[in-house]
């Protein structure tokens, strides 16, 4: 150890101080007496250096340690690995190139002495062997892939990145404007076929998600063709086997594209499968290089019949806009308005669930009050005023006794809440909204009231309800207490860059909750409805025990079954933290899919089923010609170099030789990094070995001397 790196914080009057105290502990114990042992002299070094080592150490010195690592050069090699590098003429010389290509990688860094990092690419960034090399992505991401990039490698020793790709894009931000984000020359080798070939191409199938039983729905098909002028073709839509529409299509120029619009009745409920196809008309005989972008595929889900909410009201009002509003964002849901200030109907209209907001009872008609005493799902706004009491308290679960006030109230998250799902961002949320305008009084709430959100008066919580729902054998009730509503609404909206995140969530799940007919489910899935077949599917359960206590002691079973198809059976598995169970399923082909989850908890069966609807990704099926040309520009854009094209195997061995002309003028060198850190001097080893030897010798001269 160099002593100029031992740190001493102390003053010297302490040091001083514990000298004396070794001094004075050393003579008291050799210092006079006839009896001493000998040699004294040695005797009392060896205890003074012990008790010197000690009083050290209570003055917790510190040793400075310094240590040098050196990071050799690292070159990042991104190679696209979707399916459009290969597809095309010569579509088998080029899937060899790029194999070839990959297992040499590992070779253009050996001579320089620098490290790898081989990735691929396709929607997402992967690492990459040469034994796992597979060319089949759905999606390419080459902006997202080059941030990640810049991500992950913006503090390393990086002089280059070299990127193998053909230069089509169909997802994520512009690479141009990501490749200036990692400040170092990006090289580039071009890959795909740039040639301009005959292709029929069935771009985009656009049609509703979901219809409702009986009505029309509209399909737009895009088409576009290259190569094919004056030539007959005929677009057609199909379904289960059956021809729905077709129309023909002579394109007038060698580039061309048409876009047809047709209504296609739903005639029966569940989920429908519509195929859009582009084939030659007649017996016409035209080469095209591929078939496989020449049909789509699109699901739509036929409702029965939406949920019909009936809003009945004495004027407009801002917040009846708002909840109104966040209602018809769920496309399961129709709304409608009866006002008091208009001729009233006999009967309410019908009705799935009843909203009625700032309204005295006393003063609707009289025919209406059965109607909405024997309503199964009520939902009562009130205002800054409301009394309460001309309702009748046991529908509500709660009684109040008015004062002539008002009360600001913040809305507040209760915890827990299982009545129905709460948005994740509401509980931060809320705490920042305006407070609501609410009458003060004396609430006396009864256990069948379940409040959602609970007065915040200030930086006091209460237990007074603010949006509260109430469960009976018969019926469903939710009451708002509060005023100004619509505040939250925009400010959800200003909070989120235009986008609604928990409110409309808030005011969707309590009209479920209100039309639902059903006990509390105690097997909850959360599965997707439509999904990418590049995307992996996963499926999350939580069970409830009979006390609605989450657990994870039970046995989930998925049975999946692809309609036509075979059935799959999954298992799920708890995850480390939480309480719910997950089953990953990987990525699924095309198809609708019924899956049905099941389970054996405290004797009692419980099941839950639902549809999933996989859809085709067709975005690398299209044969535009690779973009080499913005690949140069990227290149001059950060200084590299366009090394060339990947045709065939052959390739290989010319754009190494590129590669190293090209880094032989990088100044590519090792960086070292020195780092010092203080630890404690006692945790040295060889000082606790010092003081050890010290006492140990001591004890041995005295033993030897017939001393203590």
């Amino acid at each position: 150890m160099n002593w100029s790196d031992l740190i001493v914080h102390a003053e010297p009057w302490q040091g001083a101080v514990l000298g004396a105290l070794c001094l004075i502990l050393t003579t008291l114990l050799y210092g006079w007496g006839s009896d001493r042992p000998k040699p004294t002299w040695l005797l009392a070094l060896l205890r003074l250096a012990s008790l010197g080592v000690l009083a050290l150490l209570l003055l917790e010195p510190m040793v400075r340690r310094s240590a040098e690592t050196v990071e050799r050069p690292l070159l990042p090699v991104l190679v696209d690995q979707t399916s459009s590098q290969w597809t095309g003429a010569d579509s088998l010389a080029r899937r060899e190139a790029l194999a070839t290509l990959v297992a040499e990688f590992p070779t253009w860094t050996e001579g320089a002495g620098w490290d790898m990092a081989l990735l691929g690419f396709d929607r997402n960034v992967r690492d990459l062997t040469s034994e796992d090399w597979e060319a089949d992505g759905k999606r390419t991401d080459l902006g997202g892939a080059l941030e990640t990039l810049r991500n992950r490698f913006v503090h390393r020793n990086v002089p280059a990145v070299v990127v193998v790709t053909d230069g089509r894009v169909n997802r994520g931000p512009d690479p141009e404007y990501s490749a200036r984000k990692l400040e170092v020359p990006h090289v580039f080798i071009g890959t795909g076929d740039t040639a301009v070939v005959k292709d029929l191409d069935l771009t985009d199938l656009r049609t509703n998600k979901v219809a409702y039983l009986g009505n029309a729905f509209p399909v737009e098909v895009t088409v576009r063709s290259r190569g094919f002028q004056g030539v007959h073709l005929l677009m057609q839509l199909t379904s289960g086997g059956q021809v729905l529409d077709t129309s023909p299509w002579t394109p007038a120029q060698d580039l061309a594209s048409k876009t047809w619009t047709t209504q296609l009745d739903a005639e029966e409920a569940g989920v429908r499968t519509v195929t859009a196809r582009i084939q030659l008309q007649g017996g016409a005989s035209v080469s095209e290089a591929t078939t496989a972008n020449n049909a789509r595929s699109a699901s739509i889900e036929v409702l029965e019949s939406r949920r019909k909410i009936l809003f009945v009201a004495k004027a407009p009002h801002p917040d009846l806009a708002a909840i109104r509003v966040a209602a018809e964002t769920n496309q399961h849901q129709e709304t409608n308005v009866v006002w008091l200030s208009d001729d009233v109907p006999a009967n309410l209209p019908e009705h799935d669930v009843l909203v009625l907001h700032h309204i005295d009872p006393l003063n609707w008609p009289r025919n209406w009050a059965d109607d909405v005493q024997r309503s199964p799902a009520l939902w009562v706004l009130g205002h800054a005023n409301s009394t309460w009491r001309d309702w009748g308290m046991g529908r509500f679960g709660f009684t109040f006794v008015a004062q002539d006030l008002i009360t600001e109230a913040q809305g507040h998250v209760t915890k827990p809440f299982d009545a129905f799902p709460m948005a994740e961002a509401l509980t931060g949320m809320v705490d920042l909204w305006p407070p609501l305008a609410c009458p003060t009084g004396t609430y006396t709430v009864s256990p069948t009231l379940t409040s959602a959100l609970t007065q915040q008066v200030g930086p006091v919580t209460t237990d007074w309800p603010l949006w509260a729902v109430r469960k009976d054998d018969n019926s469903r009730t939710a009451v708002t207490l509060g005023e100004g509503l619509w505040r939250w609404r925009i400010q959800d909206v200003a909070q989120n860059s235009g986008d609604v995140v928990a409110f409309d969530a808030l005011v969707n799940s309590t009209l479920q909750y209100l039309s639902s007919r059903t006990d509390v489910n105690r097997l909850r899935i959360q599965a997707p409805e439509r999904l990418d077949e590049d995307v992996r599917c996963t499926f999350v359960a939580e069970v409830y025990d009979a006390s609605l206590t989450p657990t994870k002691d039970v046995d989930v079973l998925l049975t999946l079954t692809n309609r036509g198809g075979l059935s799959t059976e999954h298992n799920f598995s708890s995850r480390v933290r939480g309480t719910d169970l997950i089953a990953d399923l990987g990525n699924l082909i095309p198809g609708v899919y019924d899956w049905e989850a099941r389970c054996t908890h405290g004797g009692e069966f419980l099941k839950e089923s639902g549809t999933l609807v996989v859809q085709e990704v067709q975005a690398e099926a299209s044969l535009s010609p690779a973009n080499h040309r913005m690949l140069r520009r990227m290149a001059m854009a950060t200084s590299g170099a366009f090394l060339g094209t990947l045709d065939a195997p052959a390739d290989a061995a010319d754009l190494q030789n590129a590669w190293g002309a090209f880094s032989a003028r990088l100044s590519a060198q090792d960086v070292v990094h020195m780092s010092n850190e203080r630890q404690p001097l006692h945790a040295e080893i060889w000082l606790l070995t010092v003081l050890i030897a010290l006492l140990t010798t001591e004890w041995a001269i005295r033993r030897s001397t017939g001393a203590r």
